[in-house]
């Protein structure tokens, strides 16, 4: 969609009357705030994520304490891991990576790692969707730009210093020789090893700077990986951490609690080990609805035909989508987890039930039951209440409560102004 903007530049508004041409709607408050709900969301969930998935387990140590590496959602261990590699290579105790700590986060705790990573993440998503609303000749001109830099870095000091090698010595030699002297594929360590330390911070953060492209490139494909990285990295993680595996085949991770504990967090709601899942569910939800959401508003009105958009009931229309998106976002998703948490405790509901049989040998079973605490108990209770609400759909108006919701509130509100 993105290059379909380039075409509406020269058609603004006239006489102040709005439109909904892309080049005007793009700058829209409503548009913007669900841009800015996405990204937030996107952000939130990577930090949520490294928070509960970017450690190794306690045993996962050295003799003097350090973690070893594991493949958790944190790049720290994998560049100390990669730096101690070549320094054992090069045979220099001294040896360090070529971008400085306070760039990649080495060295910090908890959220400090990922802060300036995400804001060279920004700026690498913003320089992509800028030039995305270039000319196509403008957009090729700067691919081959970077591509021969890229090539230059990588092999220009080489074959720089190889002919001025044999313009010297007057003689026509390999660069790859055992002689120090003519051995000028060594130059090629460094600008590998500063694509290896990109390669390397990249993969980590692809969920987001994919995300950022395409929130703001306007790009369904760009979302679509980084939710598929995002799915991707949980699914491994929850193979790699199970109990059954890890017996067999552990690589430092650390295994997430088995049975749930007490719900103590929000009044009794919820317990601390399934608040980070739920919070990352929710912020996943919101990042994905409001994403696509956006480039589904633009696309429908960037098809409507020319005279549609001059119409000012077609602009009032656009606003109530708008609008409405934006009281949905916050609405339904509070409902969404309200209604997970209600879920998780369906279990407790059951339990209650089940003691009003009495103290027979059956009921007292059923409620020292430990299957109920673990995690697949949970779900099959989480099941249930599921069923159960979907049946209250033949007994409570659903769809004339939301009506009224949709229908007065609104009033309301205008009665007030």
């Amino acid at each position: 969609m993105a290059e379909d903007v380039a075409p509406q530049e020269d058609l603004t508004d006239e006489g102040g009357v709005r439109t909904l041409h892309l080049k005007v709607l793009r700058k829209q408050w409503q548009v913007v705030a669900v841009q800015v709900i996405a990204t937030l969301a996107l952000l939130w969930l990577y930090l949520q994520m490294g928070d509960t998935f970017g450690s190794c387990s306690p045993q996962h140590v050295d003799d003097s304490g350090n973690s070893l590496w594991c493949p958790a959602l944190d790049h720290t261990l994998t560049l100390q891991g990669f730096e101690n590699m070549m320094r054992g290579e090069s045979g220099d105790p001294d040896w360090q990576l070529p971008f400085p700590d306070f760039l990649t986060g080495v060295g910090n705790e908890g959220p400090g790692r990922y802060y300036v990573p995400l804001l060279l993440c920004g700026m690498v998503a913003g320089g992509w969707v800028f030039l995305n609303f270039q000319t196509p000749q403008r957009r090729r001109q700067v691919y081959l730009g970077v591509l021969v830099g890229l090539i230059l870095f990588l092999a220009g000091r080489m074959l720089l210093g190889w002919f001025w090698g044999m313009l010297y010595h007057w003689d026509l030699y390999w660069p790859f020789s055992v002689d120090p002297a003519r051995n000028h594929a060594v130059t090629l360590v460094y600008p590998l090893t500063v694509y290896s330390q990109v390669f390397l911070l990249a993969i980590y953060f692809v969920p987001v700077w994919t995300g950022l492209m395409g929130i703001w490139g306007l790009s369904r494909r760009m979302i679509g990986w980084s939710l598929g990285t995002v799915l991707v990295y949980l699914g491994l993680y929850a193979l790699l951490s199970f109990e059954s595996v890890m017996v067999y085949f552990d690589i430092g991770l650390a295994p997430l609690a088995s049975q749930v504990g007490t719900a103590t967090a929000l009044g009794g709601l919820v317990s601390p080990e399934i608040w980070p899942l739920l919070l990352m569910a929710l912020l996943m939800l919101i990042y994905s609805e409001s994403g696509f959401a956006s480039i589904r508003h633009l696309e429908y009105a960037f098809r409507l035909p020319e005279s549609c958009k001059k119409d000012p009931e077609y602009v009032n229309q656009f606003d109530n989508m708008l609008n409405g998106h934006l009281v949905h976002t916050v609405g339904i998703f509070f409902a969404v987890a309200l209604c997970t948490m209600l879920a998780l405790k369906f279990d407790d509901l059951l339990l209650d039930l089940v003691s009003l049989f009495g103290v027979s040998q059956w009921s007292g079973q059923v409620q020292e039951s430990l299957e109920l605490r673990l995690t697949y108990g949970k779900v099959i209770s989480g099941m249930l209440f599921l069923i159960f609400v979907a049946g209250l759909r033949f007994v409570v108006p659903w769809q004339r409560i939301t009506g009224f919701f949709e229908t007065y509130i609104p009033k309301l509100a205008l009665g007030r102004d």
